[in-house]
């Protein structure tokens, strides 16, 4: 008989021994489960973080883009106060160095056809007109002097 109590004990050990491994599988289930739930939300979160950092260096590099375009407009400004509109006898414009703004260079004038599409351009004497190397135009400075004819008293 104590070898059948001894069984039965025994067999009560093992039995309570299954009893708690099948409770731990069932935590384990349950903690592997909740692992795979976070892991989920930390890919979900990586993700939104990649794209929030892309928009950001996107945006970044919008605002140098504009601070470079800002900084050329204010430079081609301060290049053009130097420089006022200028009407000759003939009539023709062109920009013209002032001569208070001259930090050392020659008297020059520009053509008006490239300053109005932000671009400096010397003109070029060539007889009565200034020529624009960019444009092809001749800008007439001088008045063309009307030939005088004096009928002479040599008659043929």
């Amino acid at each position: 008989m104590f070898a059948e109590i001894s069984a039965a004990v025994s067999s009560a050990k093992v039995a309570l021994d299954i009893a708690k491994a099948a409770h731990g599988l069932t935590n384990y289930n349950e903690l592997v489960a909740a692992i795979s739930e976070v892991n989920a939300k930390l890919v979900d979160a990586t993700v939104v973080t990649l794209a929030s950092l892309e928009k950001q260096s996107s945006l970044s590099d919008r605002v140098r883009e504009l601070e470079n375009q800002l900084n050329e407009i204010e430079n081609w400004e301060s290049q053009m106060k130097r420089y006022k509109l200028h009407a000759f006898e003939t009539g023709a414009l062109a920009y013209a160095l002032q001569p208070s703004m001259n930090e050392g260079q020659p008297m020059h004038y520009l053509c008006t056809s490239c300053i109005d599409k932000k671009q400096k351009t010397t003109l070029q004497p060539n007889n009565r007109h200034l020529h624009c190397s960019v444009c092809k135009i001749d800008i007439a400075i001088k008045p063309v002097q009307p030939i005088s004819y004096a009928p002479s008293s040599n008659r043929w």
